[in-house]
């Protein structure tokens, strides 16, 4: 199987009304050398079914079923151990490929970069176009950065504008398997966070990462559909501040750079109005959202953020639920 140069990596678990939509995105992009690995983390609705109707006409698509929920981050590293590719793409089962992504790829990974990151569309629930959701503040044609070089490394963090620069987003990232391969002695404490593919990613950082942005929207991106959601908003928060947080600075170190960057990212993604969003909701599910827990959250949220940052907690924590 070493003719196969990317591997369509798709971890699903549920999505059996998204997946059909999305391989129908896949499979028209399909080349020779290309393969699609479907790891089913123990699904109770009709994923295989929608599966198997695909890989009848299309036998580059592996299936595979476990009975038991693993989680993303586990399922995401045994998927991964199924690919045959030189490369991995991740995709989400309910995001969709634009034409024409794959030969962008192919042709992209023949400078044998260790990682290439994508944009994408971000759409509604309905997959209906909403906007450009860039990664970087003042980046948007194509580069190359080496992340060993300190310079290099201080450009591509401070430009971050979301976390996505980080590895965040599932179908962001296509990266060589062999350099995922070589990241060792991953903390088990990653493999807790949701972000244990950020986690593995960003552990390469210190001994030489090489990340080539590619600077265009390869896939459209399926919103109000947030899996990480399914124990409340709240915990939702907590998984970006805490740990996300925490990959960070077991990495680069608590006061580090690194981490101040990682901070603002977050804050990007959680602005203040959703946050006080947030609280209203603890008013009104208060046995689903927390209040205490939220309070904990958003001070952590705003530590050691500036004097706009720290106004903006002041206002969250002064401001009435019913204002």
């Amino acid at each position: 199987m070493s003719f196969i140069k990317l591997s369509i990596c798709i971890p699903t678990y549920n999505f059996g009304k998204f997946i059909g939509q999305t391989l129908d995105s896949i499979l028209p992009n399909l080349r020779g050398g290309v393969e699609v690995v479907i790891l089913d983390g123990g699904s109770i609705d009709d994923t295989s079914r929608v599966v198997a109707q695909r890989q009848r006409d299309f036998p580059q698509i592996q299936y595979h079923r476990q009975e038991f929920r693993g989680g993303i981050d586990r399922d995401i590293v045994k998927v991964i151990s199924l690919a045959q590719g030189d490369y991995c793409w991740l995709f989400s089962a309910d995001d969709i490929m634009m034409p024409g992504a794959v030969d962008k790829i192919l042709s992209s990974i023949k400078s044998n970069c260790d990682i290439y990151l994508c944009e994408q569309i971000l759409c509604n629930y309905e997959m209906q176009p909403i906007k450009e959701y860039p990664i970087f503040n003042h980046i948007s044609a194509p580069e190359i950065f080496h992340l060993d070089n300190a310079l290099q490394r201080q450009r591509y963090f401070s430009e971050a504008k979301t976390t996505e620069a980080f590895f965040s987003f599932l179908s962001g990232p296509i990266f060589r398997r062999d350099a995922w391969e070589k990241a060792r002695g991953v903390p088990e404490s990653f493999y807790e966070t949701c972000w244990g593919l950020a986690g593995r990613l960003l552990s390469l950082v210190p001994s030489g990462l090489v990340v080539h942005y590619l600077g265009e929207n390869l896939l459209y991106k399926r919103g109000d559909n947030d899996s990480f959601r399914e124990h409340g908003v709240v915990n939702r928060l907590r998984i970006s501040v805490e740990g996300f947080t925490h990959i960070g600075e077991t990495i680069f170190g608590k006061d580090s750079q690194e981490v101040s960057h990682i901070r603002r990212a977050i804050r990007n993604e959680w602005y203040l109005s959703y946050i006080m969003y947030v609280k209203l909701l603890t008013r009104i599910f208060p046995d689903r959202e927390n209040i205490t827990t939220l309070n904990t959250l958003v001070a952590k949220h705003y530590l050691n953020a500036g004097f706009g940052n720290m106004c903006k907690y002041a206002l969250f924590r002064l401001m009435p639920i019913s204002l």
